[in-house]
């Protein structure tokens, strides 16, 4: 081979070295004994290496277990986007790994590759995938009354630290908005959002929903086993949706959770750590809950660091026509509708109706007025006929009622509290505010 001929293959090495030293995954080769032959500057990075730690050593010592060029080595197959622990030096590495057999030109395996990336990069691109992401921002919660200012100013505050928040509300206030808006204006925002409605899963779901699984750790787990939410959502924000319907008995593990910044896999014993913020929702009166036996005080007051109390739509009269108007904007074009608002006699109608479903329920009246509406103007006939009832009159303000008229009240509907605070006008947690004040 001539010196020129023999320069030029130098110089295309050289170039394709730097081209591997340029990507984010990480490269390792072994030869077909185990020794390691080749890592990018990624792999070294990725796992906290320095070169002379790893280059020119047998692959098997570096790890606990058997490395997954090892396998490809005995298997004589690709292994692809398999989840990898890396043990190295005492740090466990958390990975995404796929690994291929590497043959000479007589198809003889003469070694093995893999290429791997950490574990939080590809959470991101999963959740950018499958939009495990926040999308909404402190801009788009709609509203001019002090109340709704109030919280929002207390929500701010909340999201420049990580502590945990507990968010109570009504169905239909926008708990998960302002869920996101917190986790959107912290220093969490490039990292996932995860969300999980412990109203959804069944009891012996929501465990491994929570948690993950390990291979074979119950009937039916996947022969690769399970990430938990806790895992997605490492190095941003778990979003627990209806925090007062979770099992008692999963309770105790989310406390455990946030007491040990850990979890473990179900059919593990390894602890993972994880860097999680939580943020819990619900509709009911967890200390209710408690006295019941359903909900344990500890984690009650765990979650409880930070509270956000978010005010129904009947305390918000004079956003009413506000968010009415933000709806019409919002929904006319997706529905291809011409309507340019609503008369006088349809925003009456929407200041007297109590709103039991608060802005969720007004957003949906809306939304079947645009599709009803044949005019300009929706009017108050077109609410009706969409589904809007005749005002709910309260008997009294919340402000003017007494612990006495309440109890009234509360005893002519046979002690039922549901149906005292839907006559009263009034919401749940407030009702019980009441009560308590005798």
């Amino acid at each position: 081979m001539s010196k020129e001929r023999l320069l030029r293959k130098s110089d295309d090495s050289d170039m394709l070295f730097q081209a591997l030293d340029s990507v984010q995954e990480g490269i390792t080769m072994i030869d077909k004994e185990g020794y390691i032959r080749y890592a990018n500057r990624a792999a070294y990075t990725i796992m906290g290496a320095k070169r002379e730690d790893v280059l020119h050593q047998k692959v098997d010592r570096l790890t606990k277990g058997t490395p997954l060029l090892v396998k490809i080595l005995e298997k004589k197959k690709p292994i692809i986007d398999i989840e990898y622990f890396l043990d190295f030096k005492g740090k466990t590495v958390h990975l995404i790994n796929s690994g291929y057999p590497v043959t000479d030109e007589s198809g003889e395996i003469i070694g093995a590759i893999d290429i791997f990336r950490g574990m939080q990069r590809s959470l991101k691109l999963a959740d950018t995938i499958a939009g495990y992401s926040a999308l909404f921002t402190f801009d788009q919660i709609i509203g001019n009354s002090a109340k709704i200012k109030s919280v929002v100013k207390l929500a701010k505050a909340y999201s420049r630290n990580n502590e945990n928040v507990l968010i109570v509300g009504e169905s239909g206030t926008g708990k998960e908005l302002f869920a996101q808006s917190i986790h959107n204006h912290s220093k969490r925002a490039g990292a996932p959002f995860i969300a999980l409605n412990c109203a959804n899963f069944p009891n012996d779901l929501i465990d491994s929903e929570l948690f993950g699984y390990e291979e074979g750790a119950f009937t039916g787990a996947s022969k690769k086993g399970k990430m938990g939410k806790f895992e997605a959502a490492d190095g941003g924000t778990l979003f627990l949706d209806e925090i007062g319907e979770m099992p008692i008995h999963l309770q105790a593990k989310l406390l455990r959770v946030i007491e040990t910044l850990s979890i473990s896999r179900i059919g593990s014993s390894k602890p993972v750590h994880v860097d999680v913020k939580i943020i819990a929702a619900t509709n009911r009166d967890l200390e209710e809950r408690i006295r019941e036996g359903h909900f344990r005080k500890d984690l009650y007051y765990r979650l409880k660091v930070l509270y956000l109390d978010i005010p129904p739509l009947r305390e918000r009269e004079s956003d009413i026509i506000l968010l009415a108007d933000h709806f019409v904007k919002k929904l006319r074009q997706k529905i291809h509708s011409d309507v340019m608002g609503l008369d006088e006699t349809a925003k009456r109608l929407l200041v007297e109706h109590t709103w039991p479903g608060n802005v969720r329920e007004l957003e949906n009246v809306i939304t079947r007025a645009l599709v009803i509406c044949e005019g300009e103007y929706i009017t108050e006939a077109v609410l009706k006929l969409a589904g809007l009832q005749q005002p709910c009159k309260r008997l009294c303000a919340p402000v003017q009622l007494d612990a006495s008229q309440v109890q009234d009240v509360l005893q002519r509907l046979g002690g039922n509290k549901k149906k005292t605070a839907e006559a009263l006008g009034i919401s749940r947690p407030t009702l019980y505010k009441l009560l308590k004040r005798k």
